[in-house]
């Protein structure tokens, strides 16, 4: 059921007006307190568990209660829509448990990814770390975020050493107008990767999963991603036609080149996953966030410690509804070993 909302949330209010703005519907709803829904396929989350200490984490009007989805690593979640209305995005609203010792990304012992994709396209693939605070989560949360971080919230017992994190990821601009017109909808959520471990050690939960469908999406901006040094930002929305202003600033002294990479995918990079954290190529806590595969090196002009460009949109009505991801990649001698640093991403929807 639909909770109410409060108007003043730091959380809800810019969702809402995003929803106003594009005539956005509730498609799907559930908090999990009953039963299963049909719609979703649990895997081998078969049973639906009390929430513990996440209990009333979350905005106003949405918060953990009752019971949620919990669910081991290396098993999937699907949920699956038909009947659609007709739209051309849709946006995914929850709230998401990080459970005992997930280990996020980097040395041994690493590996564990919370993915999300729509369609089998991945739209979210992000490493989340509890076990260690000197382990590398590459999930850097927007504002608003994270409802907490490496605390007990009695998954492991009292005093356990392995702690827990909680986050309302509805409110990331990632999971908001993601182009999509078709009238079915198959999303799935699992952890994977090489760390993967039994739900005694490690584990995840969900609650208050809504999914909403847009009639009329505008341009839209989400960014993601770590940054290790450079900080990336859009002066508009992406509009055919239009050239978008998009700028670095917090440049290293000694930046000699700062370019723009854009691709097409978030997800791979041919085999290889993404986000890649770079510290092998001597670039410690810098990540390849998109697949280069558009424009490896796009020009930005130099000014101090910020640059900026302006990202021509050609004046192409097939380019509605495209995705494009960009970061920055900058050139600063001593930096680090590899003299290159590199900013969060953007992903970019082309509107009108």
């Amino acid at each position: 059921m639909e909770s109410a909302v409060n108007l003043c949330s730091p959380w809800v209010a810019p969702l809402l007006l995003t929803a106003l703005a594009t005539g956005q519907s509730v498609v799907f709803s559930t908090d999990f307190d009953t039963t299963m829904p049909a719609q979703i396929a649990p895997g081998t989350a078969a049973a639906l568990e009390g929430v513990q200490g996440y209990a009333g984490l979350g905005p106003v009007g949405n918060v953990f209660g009752g019971k949620f989805l919990r669910s081991a690593t290396g098993n999937k979640v699907t949920l699956s829509l038909s009947g659609l209305p007709a739209h051309t995005s849709i946006s995914l609203d929850f709230l998401f448990a990080a459970i005992d010792s997930l280990d996020g990304s980097g040395a041994y012992p690493s590996g564990d990814y919370f993915k999300v994709t729509v369609d089998g396209l991945a739209v979210f693939r992000e490493s989340f770390a509890n076990a260690l605070a000197s382990q590398i989560q590459s999930y850097a949360a927007p504002a608003g975020i994270t409802l907490a971080r490496r605390v007990d919230l009695g998954f492991s017992g009292p005093g356990s050493y392995y702690t827990d994190s909680a986050y309302y990821l509805g409110a990331d601009p990632v999971f908001v107008n993601l182009p999509h017109s078709g009238p079915t909808l198959t999303v799935t959520f699992e952890i994977e990767g090489p760390g993967i471990q039994g739900l005694d050690d490690e584990s995840w939960g969900m609650d208050n999963l809504r999914v909403r469908v847009a009639t009329n999406a505008p341009g839209h901006v989400a960014p993601y991603g770590s940054s290790c040094g450079p900080v990336i930002q859009a002066g508009g929305l992406p509009a055919i036609g239009r050239a978008l202003p998009v700028s670095l600033s917090a440049l290293p002294s000694s930046t000699t080149v700062a370019t723009l990479g854009l691709g097409a995918s978030s997800a791979s990079l041919g085999a290889l996953p993404l986000p890649m954290p770079l510290d092998f190529l001597g670039m410690p806590r810098c990540w390849l966030l998109q697949d280069l595969s558009l424009i490896p090196s796009y020009p930005m002009a130099l000014s101090g410690a910020s640059a900026t460009t302006n990202l021509p949109i050609p004046n192409d009505p097939a380019l509605r509804g495209v995705q494009v991801f960009t970061q920055g990649i900058v050139l600063a001698p001593g930096a680090n070993p590899a003299g290159v640093v590199l900013s969060g991403g953007l992903r970019l929807l082309v509107g009108t």
